[in-house]
């Protein structure tokens, strides 16, 4: 993991993200791109300006000139911190750098990938339910759009480094690969990966062959403890999930992604991703 972006809001959050980032990178060498996006159009009331002058344009440049100032004092406030941060850790070969855009968060993200070409987005999302453009549906549609692995923390995450990490199959003919991609991604963590297929149309046979397959794959990693596997039967999906990141203290959920709907391949129509938000862990969406 040599480069890494970071879209950053300044949200209680962003701290917490750049944090959880250069605890994956550790004393390796690395860069990261601090990288906030403006809004590109600010729709403001028309007044009493004289005619001829474009008072919209004029009022949505003065605000964004404003809202540029801010950000530039946010950004400098969050290199600082997490600087301390990097010092404090002993994390001494972690280069910062800091961009502020404007646009659409959506494509200025996927513009910023192709500019500083990362290993990995990493970025915070509050649910959901709340405003932002890292709220859950922005870091969907990274997931479904990038290239590239993408680690969503969410708010209030507890974890600081992800240890054992639950990998959803449906036996895509890329887990394989995937799987491969996700150890050399946290080489530097002694992670511990659950490989688990969540089995719900009532068929117990469902998926031996092909868990046996993967199995076979990785006998060595297996032979150290570093990965298991396992087939699910239950027909109440959402209390499964639940309750198997209880039992095995799962602290990130690994997938594969697809462009169509990042989520087709683990479960029904009736799991949608609130239901993994609500369970508040760091997600890593790989894509397909």
């Amino acid at each position: 993991m040599k480069r890494v972006l970071i879209p950053a809001d300044f949200s209680e959050n962003s701290i917490n993200v750049c944090k959880y980032a250069a605890n994956i990178i550790g004393s390796d060498s690395a860069e990261i791109l601090l990288f906030h996006i403006l809004p590109d159009m600010l729709m403001v009331p028309d007044s009493s300006f004289p005619a001829g002058i474009d008072s919209n344009a004029l009022l949505n440049s003065n605000y964004l000139n404003v809202l540029k100032e801010q950000a530039t004092s946010n950004m400098q406030k969050l290199e600082e911190q997490l600087l301390k941060f990097l010092k404090s850790k002993g994390f001494l070969n972690i280069k910062i750098n800091t961009s502020i855009g404007s646009g659409d968060a959506e494509w200025e993200i996927m513009d910023a990938c192709d500019q500083f070409a990362p290993d990995v987005i990493v970025m915070g999302t509050r649910g959901s339910g709340n405003k932002g453009f890292l709220e859950g549906s922005m870091a969907e549609k990274i997931m479904s759009k990038a290239n590239i692995p993408v680690i969503a923390v969410p708010e209030n995450c507890s974890c600081k480094v992800p240890g054992n990490i639950l990998y959803t199959t449906n036996f895509n003919e890329n887990d394989y690969r995937k799987l491969v991609l996700l150890f050399k991604l946290f080489e530097k963590l002694d992670v511990v990966i659950y490989v688990t297929h969540f089995n719900i149309d009532g068929k117990r046979q469902t998926g031996n062959e092909k868990m046996n397959e993967l199995k076979l794959a990785f006998k060595e990693e297996r032979s150290k403890g570093k990965i298991f596997f396992s087939i699910i039967n239950s027909l109440n999906k959402e209390a499964s999930l639940g309750l198997f990141c209880q039992e095995f203290e799962i602290e990130m959920i690994a997938f594969i992604s697809h462009r169509t709907n990042i989520f087709m391949n683990l479960f029904s129509h009736k799991i949608h991703k609130k239901d993994f938000f609500k369970l508040n862990l760091p997600m890593t969406a790989l894509h397909d």
